[in-house]
């Protein structure tokens, strides 16, 4: 028996099953091998591996975008609040040096 190249947990999908059979990723197309495509979606699904059609990927990807997109708004926000009192802090300096040279 021969070594298997993928590790075991490894996800169950058309790349790694053809990997596992010594074929590079891609070789595995569902319109040369309808049956084993079906077969090796059975084997995720009942491995428990949650199996996404393209537009439930498609509506997880939009989901995950506008969580990214109003963290990077409440990041830019805090971001400009920071950088005002940074430089509010730094005027602050710049005028409490000036009266204590003055003195």
């Amino acid at each position: 028996m021969s070594k298997p190249f993928l590790a075991k947990g490894s996800a169950i999908n058309n790349d790694t099953v053809a990997m596992e059979a010594g074929r590079k990723r891609g070789s595995i197309k569902k319109s040369r091998h309808a049956a084993l495509t079906e077969a090796i979606e059975l084997a995720a699904q009942q491995a428990g591996q949650n199996v996404l059609s393209p537009t439930q990927r498609i509506e997880q990807a939009k989901t995950k975008t506008k969580a990214v997109k109003s963290d990077y708004e409440q990041l830019k926000e805090d971001y400009e609040k920071l950088l005002e009192k940074c430089n509010s802090l730094l005027l602050e300096n710049f005028e409490l040096r000036q009266s204590t040279r003055t003195i």
